[in-house]
């Protein structure tokens, strides 16, 4: 019996149907492993709390998102390359398989034919046909063409066997290449709802950040143009006040620990931005934040000598102490003092996000002589 070989396509389906899941397995683990890990940095950059969170941290969290986004359209990408692998890969398994099926039907026809003539006319004919030849020579004629019919028979039905082999291994092949296409399939629809859902976050955390970068920056801007004047004003309140020194009072019950410098914090919280440049603007102190109404308190004794409104600042205290030094309390949602002296740890107004501000905390400088210096170096 002739057996009809498997197309070398087929072959290869098996084959990798066999093989990818073994070979498959150590890299899918390890490529688990690091969209976990990406997936647990994004996550932790969406909890942070915009408002008490660092430049640096809403840096590192757009960062990350960032990271994310481009590793998820990436997966998105080969998982939609694969998809589409997969769907060529059923088209063909399912064209063989349809012309395996016209064969077999072709076939069935063909022997249906047969059966039909050897219906009507049955083998008995054969010895009629053979004694009604005129001559030795006729016989043999009509002997080999009946033969090869014979021959012709058994040879479709070992065709239409080995397309019916071929048919089976077909369909189960292409059971199997539909089977990966909707897994595959499904998996792009999963990495796109990550894609999009990553987006949706980076969006978010950046939006934080580029607030902060806007209201910082007009800030900046609204202080730089009063810098001039600011500078003098400190150095004319000190003149006037260096001939009447300020002691340190009292204060107001406990005003924790106290710097080489005489200072103490205005206010507890994080620092959320550094003294120095932030996005290409010079930040003139520190960003401490707290929550609205929270109490500010005079990190040294001195005298008061500006409250009100100033713009980018919104309510602010400058406070003048001796040796040339002054405190500013910036963004107040209201004012505690209008003027006079004040002792370490007295409260001298309330934390809000007045002036340009992208929420409550409280923007603190030290100035010597008027010109601002890191705060960082005068806190305990």
């Amino acid at each position: 019996m002739r057996k009809t070989p498997l197309s070398a396509a087929v072959v290869c389906v098996l084959v990798c149907a066999l093989i990818a899941p073994a070979a498959g397995a150590a890299v899918s683990s390890n490529q688990a492993k690091r969209d976990a890990a990406r997936r647990r940095h994004a996550q932790l950059a969406t909890q942070l709390d915009g408002l008490k969170a660092s430049d640096k941290e809403l840096d590192a969290a757009v960062a990350a998102l960032d990271t994310q986004v481009n590793a998820q359209r990436a997966a998105a990408s080969a998982a939609e390359s694969a998809a589409s692998a997969a769907d060529v890969a059923l088209t063909q398994a399912d064209a063989r398989l349809a012309a395996t099926s016209g064969r077999i039907g072709k076939l069935r026809n063909l022997l249906a034919r047969r059966a039909v003539s050897a219906y009507m006319r049955p083998g008995g004919d054969t010895v009629i046909e053979v004694l009604q030849s005129r001559d030795l020579g006729e016989v043999s004629r009509r002997t080999t063409m009946l033969r090869r019919v014979a021959s012709n028979d058994r040879d479709v039905l070992d065709q239409l066997h080995a397309a019916l082999q071929d048919e089976t291994i077909q369909r189960h092949a292409s059971a199997k290449a539909r089977q990966l296409a909707q897994e595959r399939r499904a998996v792009v629809q999963d990495r796109l709802a990550q894609l999009t859902d990553a987006q949706d976050q980076q969006r978010r955390v950046r939006a934080r950040l580029d607030a902060r970068i806007r209201e910082y920056a007009q800030e900046a801007d609204d202080v730089a143009a009063l810098e001039g004047l600011l500078s003098a004003r400190i150095r004319e309140d000190e003149r006037r006040l260096a001939a009447q020194l300020v002691s340190s009072g009292p204060g107001l019950g406990d005003v924790g620990k106290v710097s080489g410098a005489g200072l103490i914090w205005p206010v507890r919280g994080p620092v959320t931005s550094g003294f120095g440049m932030r996005w290409g603007r010079m930040h003139q102190g520190i960003d401490i934040s707290a929550g609205t109404g929270t109490p500010i308190v005079a990190a040294k004794a001195g005298t008061v000598t500006f409250a009100g409104t100033m713009s980018g600042y919104g309510n602010v205290v400058i406070i003048t102490h001796a040796g040339g030094l002054s405190t500013l309390y910036a963004h107040q949602s209201r004012l505690g003092v209008s003027g006079g002296t004040v002792s370490q740890g007295q409260v001298i107004g309330y934390v809000g996000s007045t002036g340009h501000s992208t929420g409550p905390h409280l923007h603190f400088e030290t100035r010597i002589d008027g010109t601002p210096q890191d705060p960082m170096r005068y806190l305990p």
